[in-house]
């Protein structure tokens, strides 16, 4: 049986990327909330993996408000 728990903290105040490996080889990554905080460790292939997933969304986030301008734009020549 595995058994699993879900903490909200809500948003990210900060962020902080060690710039060394820990002893097991893994980057460390912390993430500050409002009265909690959050560390782990990560292998360079995760990272590059969190990396493309990030920049994907971003990308999407970013063509959506082009998107959202041009249509602005639009209704403004009507």
């Amino acid at each position: 049986m595995k058994v699993t728990q879900v903490i909200e903290v809500g948003p990210v105040k900060g962020y902080y990327v060690s710039s060394f490996r820990n002893d097991q080889g893994y980057n460390e990554l912390e993430f500050q909330f409002e009265g909690a905080e959050l560390k782990t460790s990560m292998s360079e292939d995760f990272m590059k993996r969190l990396h493309k997933a990030l920049g994907e969304k971003l990308t999407t986030l970013a063509q959506r408000r082009v998107d959202e301008a041009k249509e602005l734009v639009e209704t403004e020549d009507e």
